[in-house]
């Protein structure tokens, strides 16, 4: 085991999915249920699909045009099987029938796939759940959908990646 050669000047933001600050938070228990589930990817947007059982209120798949259920959140509490690479290899990945959180009000760390200002709103990719920063009052783009009462807070970003958005819902 080598000794530290590098000191960081600025702590890490948290990981993907993390709930960050105290205030009124609110999240639901529900199944994964997705088409693919190599899409199942923790910090991304998740809907209630009705056509995935009769109880469709359990199940959620990643994206989709239906009734938003939440951003998938908490990556530190689910028991993960690694990747292709060994068992020990984290991931932010988990498969379908498996028990997780969504989060419709609070404030999480997020992977943005654009830049993004305080106050920008947030939509998510239909066919993948990835987040994305619009200026306030945009409408979506075709293949898009608003995550409902959503916005940057805390820090602007210069390029894809971290960012903190708050859920108001």
């Amino acid at each position: 085991m080598s000794f530290q050669s590098t000191v960081r000047l600025a702590q890490t933001a948290g990981i993907v999915g993390e709930v960050i600050f105290d205030g009124p938070q609110r999240a639901e228990t529900k199944i994964l249920q997705s088409a693919d589930p190599a899409l199942n990817i923790i910090g991304r947007a998740f809907t209630q699909d009705p056509t995935l059982s009769p109880d469709a209120s359990n199940f959620i798949a990643v994206g989709g045009a239906d009734v938003f259920a939440g951003i998938l959140v908490n990556p530190l509490v689910y028991a993960t099987a690694g990747t292709a690479a060994g068992a020990l290899q984290p991931t932010l990945v988990l498969p379908n029938e498996t028990q997780v959180e969504v989060l419709k009000m609070g404030t999480i760390i997020v992977d943005l796939t654009t830049s993004a200002k305080i106050g920008d709103d947030v939509h998510f990719v239909i066919a993948t759940g990835e987040l994305l920063a619009v200026a306030p009052g945009t409408a979506p783009a075709v293949g898009n959908a608003v995550v409902p009462n959503t916005q940057v807070t805390r820090q602007n970003i210069p390029a894809p990646g971290l960012a903190y958005i708050q859920l108001t819902n």
